[in-house]
Protein backbone atom coordinates (compact mmCIF):
# COMPACT_ATOMS: atom_id res chain seq x y z
CA UNK A 1 0.00 0.00 0.00
CA UNK A 2 2.89 2.36 0.85
CA UNK A 3 4.65 1.57 -2.52
CA UNK A 4 1.24 2.90 -4.20
CA UNK A 5 1.02 5.89 -2.29
CA UNK A 6 4.68 6.81 -2.91
CA UNK A 7 3.74 6.21 -6.50
CA UNK A 8 0.99 8.16 -6.96
CA UNK A 9 2.73 10.85 -4.80
CA UNK A 10 5.21 10.83 -7.54
CA UNK A 11 3.29 11.20 -10.63
CA UNK A 12 1.18 14.03 -9.02
CA UNK A 13 4.46 15.30 -8.11
CA UNK A 14 5.58 14.89 -12.06
CA UNK A 15 2.37 16.34 -13.28
CA UNK A 16 2.74 18.87 -10.53
CA UNK A 17 5.93 19.64 -11.81
CA UNK A 18 5.09 19.88 -15.90
CA UNK A 19 2.22 22.01 -15.07
CA UNK A 20 4.36 24.60 -13.07
CA UNK A 21 6.76 24.19 -16.17
CA UNK A 22 4.02 24.70 -18.97
CA UNK A 23 2.57 27.75 -16.81
CA UNK A 24 5.97 29.88 -16.32
CA UNK A 25 6.87 29.23 -20.34
CA UNK A 26 3.16 30.32 -21.05
CA UNK A 27 4.04 33.25 -19.56
CA UNK A 28 6.72 33.56 -21.90
CA UNK A 29 4.57 33.61 -24.61
CA UNK A 30 2.72 36.64 -24.36
CA UNK A 31 3.90 38.12 -27.23
CA UNK A 32 3.95 34.68 -28.90
CA UNK A 33 0.54 34.47 -28.69
CA UNK A 34 -0.20 37.57 -30.48
CA UNK A 35 1.87 36.17 -33.65
CA UNK A 36 0.69 32.83 -33.42
CA UNK A 37 -2.72 33.48 -34.10
CA UNK A 38 -2.13 35.26 -36.92
CA UNK A 39 -0.59 33.24 -38.60
CA UNK A 40 -3.06 31.49 -41.29
CA UNK A 41 -0.94 27.96 -41.65
CA UNK A 42 -0.77 25.83 -38.34
CA UNK A 43 1.39 26.71 -36.11
CA UNK A 44 1.98 25.06 -32.39
CA UNK A 45 4.71 25.81 -29.93
CA UNK A 46 6.59 22.99 -27.71
CA UNK A 47 8.55 22.90 -24.93
CA UNK A 48 12.52 21.22 -25.05
CA UNK A 49 10.63 17.94 -23.88
CA UNK A 50 8.27 18.43 -27.12
CA UNK A 51 5.39 18.93 -24.37
CA UNK A 52 2.79 21.69 -26.59
CA UNK A 53 2.92 24.49 -24.87
CA UNK A 54 0.18 26.15 -26.93
CA UNK A 55 -1.12 25.81 -31.00
CA UNK A 56 -2.74 28.66 -32.98
CA UNK A 57 -6.56 28.39 -33.89
CA UNK A 58 -5.42 27.36 -37.43
CA UNK A 59 -3.73 24.36 -36.19
CA UNK A 60 -7.19 22.72 -34.04
CA UNK A 61 -9.30 23.38 -37.07
CA UNK A 62 -7.01 22.31 -39.99
CA UNK A 63 -6.33 18.85 -37.81
CA UNK A 64 -9.67 18.79 -36.05
CA UNK A 65 -8.66 18.36 -32.24
CA UNK A 66 -9.60 20.47 -28.79
CA UNK A 67 -7.56 22.45 -27.51
CA UNK A 68 -7.93 20.82 -23.94
CA UNK A 69 -6.87 17.68 -25.38
CA UNK A 70 -3.35 19.19 -26.80
CA UNK A 71 -1.96 21.89 -24.80
CA UNK A 72 -0.01 19.71 -22.12
CA UNK A 73 0.17 16.70 -24.00
CA UNK A 74 3.71 15.39 -25.91
CA UNK A 75 3.94 15.50 -29.44
CA UNK A 76 4.12 12.19 -30.24
CA UNK A 77 0.85 11.54 -28.63
CA UNK A 78 -1.42 14.20 -30.41
CA UNK A 79 -4.56 12.83 -32.45
CA UNK A 80 -4.25 9.22 -30.48
CA UNK A 81 -0.35 9.20 -31.81
CA UNK A 82 -1.11 10.11 -35.03
CA UNK A 83 2.10 12.62 -35.17
CA UNK A 84 4.40 9.61 -33.34
CA UNK A 85 6.32 9.13 -37.34
CA UNK A 86 9.89 8.52 -37.35
CA UNK A 87 10.42 11.15 -40.10
CA UNK A 88 9.09 13.82 -37.56
CA UNK A 89 11.24 12.17 -34.51
CA UNK A 90 14.45 12.62 -36.77
CA UNK A 91 13.49 16.42 -36.91
CA UNK A 92 12.51 16.54 -33.63
CA UNK A 93 15.05 15.36 -31.93
CA UNK A 94 17.96 14.38 -34.11
CA UNK A 95 18.31 17.22 -37.06
CA UNK A 96 16.69 20.42 -35.00
CA UNK A 97 19.01 20.04 -32.06
CA UNK A 98 21.99 20.46 -34.11
CA UNK A 99 20.28 23.52 -36.62
CA UNK A 100 18.54 25.33 -34.45
CA UNK A 101 16.94 26.56 -37.47
CA UNK A 102 14.93 24.00 -40.23
CA UNK A 103 13.40 25.12 -43.40
CA UNK A 104 11.04 23.71 -45.82
CA UNK A 105 11.43 19.80 -44.09
CA UNK A 106 8.79 17.29 -45.99
CA UNK A 107 6.76 14.81 -44.28
CA UNK A 108 3.83 12.61 -45.32
CA UNK A 109 1.73 11.16 -42.35
CA UNK A 110 -1.64 9.30 -42.57
CA UNK A 111 -4.65 10.76 -40.31
CA UNK A 112 -7.84 8.25 -39.60
CA UNK A 113 -10.14 11.78 -40.16
CA UNK A 114 -7.86 13.53 -42.93
CA UNK A 115 -6.74 10.72 -44.95
CA UNK A 116 -2.63 11.21 -46.01
CA UNK A 117 -1.59 14.12 -45.63
CA UNK A 118 2.40 16.06 -46.84
CA UNK A 119 3.17 18.43 -45.02
CA UNK A 120 5.56 21.29 -45.00
CA UNK A 121 7.38 21.59 -41.73
CA UNK A 122 9.68 24.72 -40.78
CA UNK A 123 10.79 25.07 -37.13
CA UNK A 124 13.01 27.14 -34.81
CA UNK A 125 14.30 26.88 -31.50
CA UNK A 126 14.50 29.98 -29.15
CA UNK A 127 14.85 31.25 -25.58
CA UNK A 128 18.05 29.20 -25.13
CA UNK A 129 16.19 25.61 -27.18
CA UNK A 130 13.39 26.19 -24.48
CA UNK A 131 10.75 26.41 -27.00
CA UNK A 132 10.36 24.90 -30.48
CA UNK A 133 8.30 27.09 -32.82
CA UNK A 134 6.81 24.30 -35.63
CA UNK A 135 5.02 26.16 -38.88
CA UNK A 136 2.76 23.22 -40.68
CA UNK A 137 1.88 23.68 -44.47
CA UNK A 138 -0.34 21.20 -45.84
CA UNK A 139 1.01 21.08 -49.83
CA UNK A 140 -1.15 17.61 -50.29
CA UNK A 141 -3.18 19.72 -53.11
CA UNK A 142 0.52 21.14 -54.52
CA UNK A 143 1.94 17.82 -53.94
CA UNK A 144 -0.60 15.95 -55.98
CA UNK A 145 -0.93 19.01 -58.42
CA UNK A 146 3.09 18.21 -59.37
CA UNK A 147 2.48 14.50 -59.38
CA UNK A 148 -0.05 14.70 -61.98
CA UNK A 149 1.38 17.85 -63.84
CA UNK A 150 4.54 15.39 -64.29
CA UNK A 151 2.24 12.88 -65.22
CA UNK A 152 1.18 14.95 -67.82
CA UNK A 153 4.10 16.58 -69.02
CA UNK A 154 5.51 13.16 -69.17
CA UNK A 155 2.30 11.84 -71.46
CA UNK A 156 2.48 15.24 -73.34
CA UNK A 157 6.29 14.62 -73.82
CA UNK A 158 5.35 11.09 -75.57
CA UNK A 159 2.64 12.32 -77.34
CA UNK A 160 5.08 15.04 -78.61
CA UNK A 161 7.87 12.82 -79.46
CA UNK A 162 5.38 10.51 -81.47
CA UNK A 163 3.69 13.20 -83.10
CA UNK A 164 7.44 14.70 -83.87
CA UNK A 165 8.32 10.70 -85.18
CA UNK A 166 5.16 11.09 -87.57
CA UNK A 167 5.61 14.52 -88.66
CA UNK A 168 9.26 13.43 -89.52
CA UNK A 169 8.31 10.34 -91.16
CA UNK A 170 6.22 12.31 -93.40
CA UNK A 171 8.46 14.72 -94.06
CA UNK A 172 10.96 12.01 -95.42
CA UNK A 173 8.15 10.38 -97.23
CA UNK A 174 7.06 13.77 -99.58
CA UNK A 175 10.93 14.43 -99.84
CA UNK A 176 11.64 10.91 -100.67
CA UNK A 177 7.93 10.37 -103.05
CA UNK A 178 9.21 14.32 -104.30
CA UNK A 179 12.58 13.09 -105.72
CA UNK A 180 11.12 9.87 -106.94
CA UNK A 181 8.87 11.76 -108.96
CA UNK A 182 11.14 14.40 -110.39
CA UNK A 183 13.02 12.23 -112.32
CA UNK A 184 10.58 11.06 -114.55
CA UNK A 185 8.99 14.30 -114.44
CA UNK A 186 12.13 15.72 -115.87
CA UNK A 187 12.26 13.07 -118.33
CA UNK A 188 8.53 13.59 -119.89
CA UNK A 189 9.62 17.15 -120.08
CA UNK A 190 12.59 16.25 -122.05
CA UNK A 191 11.17 14.21 -124.47
CA UNK A 192 7.90 16.09 -125.01
CA UNK A 193 10.28 19.34 -125.59
CA UNK A 194 11.74 17.11 -128.37
CA UNK A 195 8.76 15.95 -130.01
CA UNK A 196 7.44 19.84 -130.23
CA UNK A 197 11.21 20.47 -131.71
CA UNK A 198 10.43 17.90 -134.57
CA UNK A 199 13.59 15.63 -133.34
CA UNK A 200 11.54 12.42 -134.66
CA UNK A 201 9.76 14.31 -137.32
CA UNK A 202 7.36 16.48 -137.96
CA UNK A 203 3.98 16.64 -136.20
CA UNK A 204 0.25 17.74 -137.01
CA UNK A 205 -1.35 20.69 -135.66
CA UNK A 206 -3.58 18.64 -133.37
CA UNK A 207 -0.40 16.92 -132.01
CA UNK A 208 1.42 20.13 -131.34
CA UNK A 209 -1.65 20.88 -129.39
CA UNK A 210 -1.92 18.19 -127.37
CA UNK A 211 1.58 18.08 -127.06
CA UNK A 212 1.94 21.76 -125.52
CA UNK A 213 -1.03 20.79 -123.11
CA UNK A 214 1.06 18.09 -122.11
CA UNK A 215 4.18 19.91 -121.82
CA UNK A 216 2.34 22.62 -119.38
CA UNK A 217 1.12 20.03 -117.27
CA UNK A 218 4.73 18.99 -116.69
CA UNK A 219 5.83 22.23 -116.09
CA UNK A 220 2.73 22.56 -113.19
CA UNK A 221 3.81 19.11 -111.89
CA UNK A 222 7.40 20.03 -111.43
CA UNK A 223 6.44 23.34 -110.05
CA UNK A 224 4.51 21.35 -107.47
CA UNK A 225 7.55 18.78 -106.90
CA UNK A 226 10.19 21.40 -106.34
CA UNK A 227 7.61 23.56 -103.80
CA UNK A 228 7.17 20.38 -101.71
CA UNK A 229 10.86 19.21 -102.00
CA UNK A 230 11.28 23.22 -100.52
CA UNK A 231 9.37 23.13 -97.35
CA UNK A 232 10.10 18.96 -96.69
CA UNK A 233 13.42 20.61 -96.66
CA UNK A 234 13.01 23.96 -94.35
CA UNK A 235 11.08 21.96 -92.36
CA UNK A 236 13.66 19.63 -91.39
CA UNK A 237 16.05 22.08 -90.30
CA UNK A 238 18.32 21.84 -93.65
CA UNK A 239 18.08 25.26 -95.13
CA UNK A 240 21.28 27.38 -94.32
CA UNK A 241 21.51 30.93 -94.92
CA UNK A 242 24.50 32.03 -96.91
CA UNK A 243 24.09 35.36 -96.13
CA UNK A 244 26.44 38.47 -98.46
CA UNK A 245 26.32 42.08 -98.69
CA UNK A 246 24.08 43.24 -101.57
CA UNK A 247 22.12 46.49 -102.94
CA UNK A 248 18.65 45.74 -102.37
CA UNK A 249 17.51 47.96 -104.76
CA UNK A 250 19.37 46.44 -107.77
CA UNK A 251 17.83 43.01 -106.61
CA UNK A 252 14.46 44.36 -106.64
CA UNK A 253 14.84 45.36 -110.04
CA UNK A 254 16.24 42.11 -111.14
CA UNK A 255 12.70 40.66 -110.21
CA UNK A 256 10.80 42.77 -111.83
CA UNK A 257 12.54 42.35 -114.85
CA UNK A 258 12.45 38.88 -114.23
CA UNK A 259 8.33 38.74 -114.27
CA UNK A 260 7.75 41.87 -116.77
CA UNK A 261 6.11 39.57 -119.23
CA UNK A 262 4.05 37.80 -116.88
CA UNK A 263 2.45 41.59 -116.07
CA UNK A 264 2.97 43.04 -119.91
CA UNK A 265 0.73 39.88 -120.57
CA UNK A 266 -1.92 40.75 -117.90
CA UNK A 267 -1.80 44.33 -118.53
CA UNK A 268 -0.38 45.53 -115.16
CA UNK A 269 2.39 47.52 -113.83
CA UNK A 270 4.46 47.62 -110.95
CA UNK A 271 6.05 50.79 -109.69
CA UNK A 272 9.31 50.74 -107.98
CA UNK A 273 9.23 53.37 -105.38
CA UNK A 274 12.92 53.05 -105.66
CA UNK A 275 15.64 55.27 -103.16
CA UNK A 276 17.90 57.39 -104.99
CA UNK A 277 21.00 55.55 -102.70
CA UNK A 278 21.52 51.93 -102.39
CA UNK A 279 20.19 50.29 -99.51
CA UNK A 280 22.35 47.82 -98.11
CA UNK A 281 21.67 44.35 -96.50
CA UNK A 282 23.50 41.96 -95.32
CA UNK A 283 20.58 38.63 -95.76
CA UNK A 284 20.73 35.47 -98.08
CA UNK A 285 20.42 36.91 -101.44
CA UNK A 286 18.78 33.72 -103.57
CA UNK A 287 16.63 32.64 -100.72
CA UNK A 288 15.48 36.32 -100.31
CA UNK A 289 15.14 36.35 -104.25
CA UNK A 290 12.78 33.65 -104.29
CA UNK A 291 10.46 35.35 -101.26
CA UNK A 292 10.12 38.19 -102.99
CA UNK A 293 9.26 36.88 -106.10
CA UNK A 294 6.87 34.72 -104.73
CA UNK A 295 4.93 37.73 -102.71
CA UNK A 296 5.35 40.21 -106.71
CA UNK A 297 4.02 37.19 -108.55
CA UNK A 298 1.01 36.39 -105.81
CA UNK A 299 0.31 40.40 -106.11
CA UNK A 300 0.21 40.50 -110.20
CA UNK A 301 -1.85 36.88 -109.87
CA UNK A 302 -4.52 37.75 -107.27
CA UNK A 303 -5.40 41.46 -108.65
CA UNK A 304 -7.01 42.62 -111.71
CA UNK A 305 -5.78 43.29 -115.57
CA UNK A 306 -4.97 46.26 -115.50
CA UNK A 307 -4.13 46.83 -111.74
CA UNK A 308 -0.69 48.67 -110.53
CA UNK A 309 1.58 46.64 -107.93
CA UNK A 310 3.75 48.92 -106.21
CA UNK A 311 6.58 48.29 -104.17
CA UNK A 312 8.49 50.39 -101.43
CA UNK A 313 12.36 49.72 -99.94
CA UNK A 314 12.71 51.71 -96.56
CA UNK A 315 15.73 51.38 -93.99
CA UNK A 316 15.55 52.81 -90.12
CA UNK A 317 18.16 52.32 -87.35
CA UNK A 318 16.70 48.87 -86.92
CA UNK A 319 15.40 46.89 -89.99
CA UNK A 320 15.05 47.13 -93.60
CA UNK A 321 11.17 47.47 -94.53
CA UNK A 322 10.65 46.17 -98.10
CA UNK A 323 6.03 46.69 -98.81
CA UNK A 324 4.72 44.81 -101.61
CA UNK A 325 1.12 46.64 -102.10
CA UNK A 326 -1.60 45.64 -104.87
CA UNK A 327 -4.86 46.52 -105.39
CA UNK A 328 -5.99 43.28 -105.83
CA UNK A 329 -8.97 41.55 -104.18
CA UNK A 330 -7.80 41.45 -100.64
CA UNK A 331 -8.38 38.93 -97.74
CA UNK A 332 -11.03 38.56 -95.27
CA UNK A 333 -9.81 39.40 -91.94
CA UNK A 334 -11.21 35.77 -90.42
CA UNK A 335 -9.01 34.28 -93.30
CA UNK A 336 -5.44 36.74 -92.25
CA UNK A 337 -4.33 33.79 -89.70
CA UNK A 338 -4.38 30.94 -92.27
CA UNK A 339 -2.54 32.93 -94.30
CA UNK A 340 1.21 31.49 -93.84
CA UNK A 341 -0.16 27.84 -92.98
CA UNK A 342 1.07 24.74 -94.94
CA UNK A 343 -1.31 23.78 -97.32
CA UNK A 344 -3.73 26.54 -96.86
CA UNK A 345 -5.49 28.30 -99.77
CA UNK A 346 -7.85 31.36 -99.30
CA UNK A 347 -10.87 30.89 -101.23
CA UNK A 348 -11.48 34.60 -103.31
CA UNK A 349 -12.65 35.63 -106.77
CA UNK A 350 -9.02 34.60 -108.48
CA UNK A 351 -8.73 31.48 -106.57
CA UNK A 352 -10.47 28.97 -108.96
CA UNK A 353 -8.44 30.55 -111.94
CA UNK A 354 -4.88 30.73 -109.94
CA UNK A 355 -3.11 27.61 -109.35
CA UNK A 356 -1.47 27.54 -106.18
CA UNK A 357 -0.28 24.32 -103.44
CA UNK A 358 -0.57 26.92 -100.71
CA UNK A 359 3.10 26.23 -99.84
CA UNK A 360 4.45 29.43 -101.18
CA UNK A 361 3.46 31.67 -98.23
CA UNK A 362 4.17 29.17 -95.93
CA UNK A 363 7.88 28.67 -97.06
CA UNK A 364 8.41 32.44 -97.71
CA UNK A 365 7.72 32.85 -93.74
CA UNK A 366 10.18 30.29 -92.62
CA UNK A 367 13.08 32.27 -94.63
CA UNK A 368 12.15 34.97 -93.72
CA UNK A 369 11.89 34.19 -89.82
CA UNK A 370 15.33 32.35 -90.17
CA UNK A 371 16.51 35.80 -91.15
CA UNK A 372 15.43 36.65 -88.11
CA UNK A 373 12.80 38.92 -89.10
CA UNK A 374 8.83 39.21 -90.24
CA UNK A 375 6.84 39.05 -92.38
CA UNK A 376 3.21 40.50 -91.72
CA UNK A 377 -0.38 41.47 -93.86
CA UNK A 378 -2.45 44.80 -94.21
CA UNK A 379 -5.63 43.99 -95.98
CA UNK A 380 -8.98 44.87 -96.72
CA UNK A 381 -11.40 42.85 -99.07
CA UNK A 382 -11.80 44.02 -102.40
CA UNK A 383 -9.22 46.89 -101.73
CA UNK A 384 -5.91 45.07 -101.61
CA UNK A 385 -3.47 43.71 -100.02
CA UNK A 386 0.05 45.00 -98.90
CA UNK A 387 2.44 42.50 -97.77
CA UNK A 388 5.64 43.82 -95.18
CA UNK A 389 9.13 42.49 -94.76
CA UNK A 390 11.12 43.19 -91.89
CA UNK A 391 14.50 41.79 -91.81
CA UNK A 392 17.01 43.06 -88.92
CA UNK A 393 20.00 45.21 -89.90
CA UNK A 394 23.58 44.22 -89.00
CA UNK A 395 25.62 46.98 -89.37
CA UNK A 396 28.69 45.91 -89.21
CA UNK A 397 28.55 43.24 -91.84
CA UNK A 398 27.27 45.85 -94.53
CA UNK A 399 30.12 47.25 -97.00
CA UNK A 400 30.88 50.76 -97.94
CA UNK A 401 30.32 49.80 -101.36
CA UNK A 402 27.75 48.63 -103.51
CA UNK A 403 27.43 44.98 -104.54
CA UNK A 404 25.95 43.64 -107.30
CA UNK A 405 23.32 41.60 -106.88
CA UNK A 406 23.23 37.37 -107.04
CA UNK A 407 20.53 35.57 -108.90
Amino acid sequence: MRNDSNLRKKNQQKMVAQNNRIAALKKLLVYYKEITETIREPFIILDKDLHVVTANLAFYRKFKVLKRDTEGRHMYELGDNQWDAPELKELLEHILPKQRILKDYEITLDFPRLGRKTMLLNARQVDSKQLILLAVEDITAQRMLKIDSDKLTIDLTNQRDQLQGLNDAKDEFISLASHQLRTPATSVKQYVGMLTHGYSGEVSKDQMSMLNIVYKSNERQLEIIEDLLRVAKVDAGKVYLEKVSYDLVLQVEAIIRDQAILFKNRGQSVLFDKSSKPILVYIDPKLMLMVLNNLLDNAGKYSQIGAQITITIEQDDNDTIISIKDNGVGIRKSDLEKLFKKFSRIDNPLSASVKGTGLGLYWAKKIVDLHKGSIEVISKLNKGSTFIIKTPIDAEKLPKLVVAPLK
